[in-house]
């Protein structure tokens, strides 16, 4: 039966669960039907202290991300720095001073982003063939070379290969790391493990964004000292990818059943009544349900020629469904104007008019990290469709306001510091987009198709930027479409359809697990109900525990009891 809510297993932000199954019989469930882990069954604050290795883990792992963060705020608001204008600066204002072209910065932008791409499309075929870990140990070579170049280029090309570099490293970490994390920690709070990347994405963001301020402010024209603190950052991502273990998922896939019980073992064998075998097992089934569907769809197929029809695959159907799902989320926060407060934040506060470009682009990272943090606590709690609307709408809206205060001809002071509140307002709608956005990349695959559904999806967004990229310095630059800040009304405008749209494709993926999404996008549920749907899998777990008597499953009672 249900279990009541004063059961010592559900929290208070559990409630939702209580009424959804009142009497569960064990024969009318599907004989293929993979059960759900009963610890999957507790509480957040308890799956943290039970699962605190695993959760160490997969923290861990995104510190990379910093670097991440790093590499995208300093190359792309170095282009203010005055010494970085004098070395790279071909062209000349009205006044006489040297200035960057803009079709230079906007080739920057479009090779970073065509990297990011390719990386995307092609690294999921290393995951999946030669594992995780491969495809970490190649993206960190890429971000080595593109560091390199950055110090001692000395004319915009040398600049311009230096981002394609970076745009690869950038794009593989960036979908990696959040699918790599979706395998290997529980359900229950994968949602603020999986924002975790993106806490430290800002950190390393707001880490860029000083060290330009410090640089600047010390020695406006030796812009080359910022670019060797980049080499701190790949030393810390080396640590990090030599310390942690392969995916258990990946395992599975590839008939490594030893290495994949290992793996469990070492992150969660310590745990009281913890089966690792068992556990595995869930594992091994799921990919190979997914595997036995595929085969059933698509047919037998052998070496490369299968890894394209998965490429196939993942674009049509159900798991075409997913790829848009995975992919929406990214797309919305490019037609939201993320390039103006991203990329070309700086560039975008001097046109603006405000004093200092350089501090702009910190506030701008003080606050994407301070909404990292709340959203990171409320994510598991309140759900991901709920944090997701709310930032598209808040978003569309200041995106809005901000177009607004360009109307006057002649802008006051007083304006000009609204425009600078409402352009931190926008930056909070779209860091929730781009949190959330990596956090369904990463859960919306299945568990056979993870690494490619991600891929392509991240690869969409990217293609998005790529556009944007290229053509956002053309609309904010004087001797191009001299739009400013008007730029804002163009955005607000191609984005509020999607933000309508969303309400019908967005669904609610928290606390499922792989097996649970598998189940639920095969069975065709509507998004807006995913949060209240009862899977096979939980009714099976309700039958046990009506089965024994138990309000808990034995596991999860005897670690207690311990």
């Amino acid at each position: 039966m249900a279990q009541p809510l004063d059961s010592p297993g559900v929290g208070l932000d559990e409630k939702h669960d209580v009424d959804m199954v009142e009497k569960v019989d064990p024969d009318a469930l599907p004989q293929d039907t993979i059960m759900m882990s009963p610890f999957e069954d507790m509480g957040i604050r308890k799956t943290w202290s039970v699962f605190r290795k695993c959760a160490a883990v997969c923290l861990f792992a995104t510190v990379s991300a910093a670097a991440d963060g790093y590499q995208i705020a300093l190359t792309g608001s170095i282009i203010a720095f005055r010494g970085f204008v004098l070395q790279y600066g071909e062209g000349v204002n009205a006044a006489g001073d040297v200035i960057l072209r803009a079709d230079h910065i906007a080739a920057w932008g479009g090779i970073q982003s065509a990297g990011q791409g390719f990386a995307m499309l092609s690294q999921h075929f290393i995951a999946d063939r030669y594992g995780r870990k491969a495809s970490f140990y190649l993206l960190w070579c890429t971000l080595l070379i593109a560091v390199c170049l950055q110090s001692f280029g000395t004319n915009w090309k040398t600049w311009l290969v230096a981002k394609l570099f970076s745009g690869y490293g950038v794009g593989s970490v960036q979908f990696l790391t959040g699918m790599y994390i979706a395998e290997l920690c529980p359900a229950r709070i994968r949602g603020f493990l999986l924002i975790g990347y993106s806490f430290f994405y800002g950190l390393g963001q707001l880490c860029a964004s000083i060290a330009l301020k410090v640089a600047s402010d010390r020695d406006p024209l030796n812009f080359k000292v910022p670019i060797y603190t980049e080499f701190a950052m790949i030393g810390i991502m080396a640590i990090v990818y030599a310390i942690i273990p392969e995916s258990p998922y990946w395992c599975a896939a590839r008939g490594k059943h030893e290495e994949g019980v290992k793996v469990i073992r070492f992150l969660n064998g310590g745990i009281e009544g913890y089966d690792v075998e068992y556990h595995y097992d869930i594992i091994k089934r799921s990919v190979e349900k997914e595997t036995a569907y595929q085969k059933q769809m698509f047919g037998e197929g052998k070496g490369f020629l299968q890894e394209l029809a998965n490429v196939k695959e993942v674009l049509t159907g159900v798991n075409g469904f997913r790829t848009l799902i995975a992919f929406w989320p990214a797309f919305l926060q490019q037609l939201a104007g993320l390039a103006v407060l991203s990329s070309y934040s700086s560039y975008f506060a001097q046109i603006a008019s405000f004093a200092d470009p350089f501090l702009f682009s910190l506030l701008l990272a003080l606050v994407a990290l301070a909404c990292t943090v709340i959203e990171a606590s409320l994510i598991d709690i309140i759900g991901r469709r709920n944090l997701f609307l709310g930032g598209a709408i808040g978003c569309w809206t200041m995106c809005f306001v901000v177009g607004c205060m360009s109307l006057p001809v002649n802008r006051s002071s007083a304006i000009n510091s609204l425009t600078l509140f409402f352009s931190l307002m926008w930056r909070i709608g779209s860091t929730l987009l781009g949190n959330l956005g990596w956090s369904y990349v990463a859960e919306t695959g299945s568990s056979r198709l993870r690494a490619k559904t991600g891929g392509i999806a991240a690869a969409g967004g990217v293609c998005m930027g790529l556009i944007f990229n290229t053509t956002v310095p053309y609309m904010l630059n004087p001797i191009g479409a001299n739009w400013g800040l008007k730029t804002a009304f163009f955005f607000s405008g191609i984005s509020a359809p999607l933000v309508v749209a969303s309400f019908f494709l967005i669904p609610d993926t928290s606390r499922r697990t792989p097996a649970e999404l598998d189940e639920m996008f095969r069975k065709k549920v509507r998004p807006w109900r995913f949060r209240s749907y009862v899977t096979d899998a939980k009714k099976a777990l309700e039958a046990e525990k009506a089965r024994t008597g138990e309000t808990e499953p034995a596991r999860i009672q005897d670690s207690e009891r311990s």
